[in-house]
């Protein structure tokens, strides 16, 4: 084994309890050396945990550290951008989480620093390899679906009551809205299964339920490419519903599938079969992150370049842009 690569985590939220800090405490290749969060009791807790002796309240502190080599930028969404191109500055590999940007701006600032730059940037792009969504790529792939011309894609979260906290309103506004926070993770998973499609136009519509909201609650979007295929996203966290849906449509003139669950079903003989495979992980999404924070450490401990760039998030940033325009002016944008 060679030496373990020392690994600091900024942000403490969800993404980084489920994933990042279990996974890189337990990794032989790396040592999770320091984490930061401006709540102190949350580091406090978290780093007796995880036995972490170099708590940051200050980003300033770890990135200056000279021990560090390597951070997870889970922070909210408007920090992205500063602290990666700080890490960068600073000589340290980022890994940082979707979305790369939370405008068009900020994202050719990230792809031009990060092809200049000693160290490595990464994108976070878990979804894409998730166990059922490699699944789905190969089918797809192998042409079993034959040629694919549709795909819808949502994530409904619905709730009883919905009431905008200030701090909440605040907090929402600083990191986007529902397309830039959930559509950017459908939209991830759709460009991966549509590989090699051009996007040609976007046509967008948006909701504010508060009439003071600086941000959307619920959207849609209706993606064109060159070659006819069609793809819809619908994204919402403001549902007066009970139940929360998640799904990826995909259609071909020889099949379909759905994601969340899989089901896949192909056309033989003029009859419809279901040809869905046994999946053997249990847990789809925490599979996904391993994987992901795996290829991380593989490509910072053999120096080869990470399938997953800072150009996989410039695409995502140039269609989000394209929707914030779309419906602003309430007309199609063509890419």
């Amino acid at each position: 084994m060679g030496k373990q690569i020392n690994i600091g985590v900024v942000g403490c939220g969800n993404h980084a309890q489920i994933a990042h800090l279990p996974f890189f405490s337990r990794n032989s290749r790396c040592r999770l050396a320091a984490i930061c969060d401006t709540d102190p009791r949350k580091i406090d807790y978290l780093g007796s945990k995880y036995n972490v002796s170099r708590r940051y309240q200050d980003f300033q502190e770890i990135v200056e550290d000279d021990e560090i080599e390597a951070l997870v930028i889970a922070a909210p969404n408007y920090l992205h951008v500063p602290m990666s191109l700080t890490a960068l500055k600073y000589g340290k590999h980022v890994l940082c989480e979707t979305p790369m940007a939370v405008n068009l701006r900020e994202a050719r600032e990230i792809v031009r620093i990060a092809r200049k730059a000693s160290a490595k940037f990464i994108l976070a792009m878990n979804n894409r390899l998730r166990p059922d969504v490699q699944v789905l790529k190969n089918f797809i792939k192998e042409n079993e679906l034959g040629t694919v011309y549709y795909a819808k894609t949502g994530w409904l979260i619905g709730t009883r009551e919905w009431i905008l906290s200030p701090s909440r309103l605040e907090s929402l506004s600083q990191s986007g809205g529902a397309f830039l926070n959930l559509g950017v993770h459908l939209l991830d998973i759709a460009l991966y299964l549509l590989a090699n499609k051009v996007v040609k136009s976007v046509f967008a519509s948006l909701h504010k339920k508060e009439v003071e909201a600086d941000v959307e609650d619920t959207a849609m979007c209706i993606i064109n490419f060159n070659d006819g295929t069609l793809l819809t996203i619908e994204v919402g966290w403001s549902l007066l519903f009970e139940k929360d849906f998640l799904y990826c449509n995909v259609f071909g003139n020889k099949g379909a599938a759905l994601l969340n669950p899989l089901k896949i079903q192909k056309e033989l003989h003029g009859e419809l079969y279901n040809v869905t495979p046994t999946i053997a992980h249990k847990n789809i999404y925490r599979t996904s992150y391993q994987l992901q924070n795996h290829m991380f450490l593989e490509c910072l401990a053999d120096k080869t370049q990470p399938p997953i760039s800072s150009n996989d998030g410039l695409m995502i940033a140039e269609i989000a842009e394209a929707f914030y325009t779309s419906a602003q002016k309430e007309q199609l944008v063509r890419m």
